[in-house]
């Protein structure tokens, strides 16, 4: 019988993946561009200020040209200087979500019923799509207050190590979920092997049970719930999750209750959203 590492890396093998190992050598991109983004890219809830030296570390470049780059993003007003003299996000980056945001009204919809998963549990609610080799939250519902950390839309994470990225691969098929596989192992070959066994498992519980679970796998003081809810008439891909501190859940609840509660939740708000018929019901085949 075929273990999930061996299973998940089968898959990998069989997708194709196009991106430079090294952005550098391909002409048709623009470097400095790239080197701009990369510094935005940097910020987290955890690093609100870095200095110029700082970043230059970061990014492998000399502070000459850190100085320049940071100089053209605080005159677009992306950065801005704190009285240390360190760069911070301004807030005007916040202009360039509004137009993504504002193209999912459909989640306004959503809210009922994730406020009434989000009382029941006693956890926070999300909705997360797929972007790229990471999923983005754009909409949250609960009480952050006792939460291990504050979740915001605009919140990154991993595909292949969390709830939400699982449940979104699982809304790929065949030859796309191929090459999305192969994508994450060509970014990310220690994090990809270490966790092939629970993302394979949970590509194919999703596709069965209609959730997936995860034990701190992206934040360690985090268990979390989620399930596929399906791909808009736009082509987002969307999951739904529950998050809730690791020391008050349950494993027996997580798993007996709270799961397939959600799975059943997304069944009901599969209705109210723009989803088109497609793979997010279980009791699908595993690829």
């Amino acid at each position: 019988m075929t273990d999930g590492r061996t299973t998940l890396n089968q898959w990998a093998d069989a997708g194709r993946c196009d991106l430079p190992r090294d952005t550098g050598t391909d002409q048709a991109l623009s470097s400095t561009l790239i080197r701009g983004l990369e510094i935005l890219a940097l910020y987290s809830d955890s690093e609100i200020s870095l200095s110029n030296s700082e970043i230059a570390r970061r990014l492998g470049l000399n502070r000459a040209t850190v100085s320049r780059l940071c100089k053209t993003l605080v005159h677009m007003g992306y950065l801005r200087r704190d009285p240390k003299g360190a760069f911070r996000l301004a807030p005007r980056i916040l202009s360039l979500s509004y137009p993504v945001l504002a193209a999912t009204r459909w989640r306004h919809r959503l809210v009922p019923p994730m406020r009434e998963l989000a009382e029941m549990s006693g956890g926070n609610v999300t909705l997360a799509v797929m972007t790229d080799d990471q999923f983005v939250q754009i909409q949250n519902v609960g009480n952050p207050t006792s939460f291990p950390h504050v979740p915001e839309s605009g919140v990154t994470g991993p595909l292949h190590r969390s709830a939400s990225g699982r449940a979104l691969l699982s809304l790929l098929e065949g030859q796309a979920l191929f090459d999305k596989l192969a994508e994450l192992r060509q970014k990310f070959p220690a994090e990809f092997e270490s966790h092939a066994e629970l993302t394979a498992a949970s590509i194919t519980r999703c596709r069965t049970e209609g959730f997936c679970t995860s034990y701190g796998d992206w934040r360690a003081n985090i268990v979390a719930v989620s399930t596929p809810l399906g791909v808009t008439d736009d082509g987002l891909r969307v999951a739904l999750s529950c998050g809730l501190p690791r020391f008050s859940a349950r494993e027996e609840y997580v798993e007996k209750d709270l799961g397939p509660r959600m799975a059943e939740a997304a069944k009901a708000m599969r209705l109210m959203g723009p989803f088109v018929p497609g793979p997010a019901e279980p009791g699908r085949a595993a690829i």
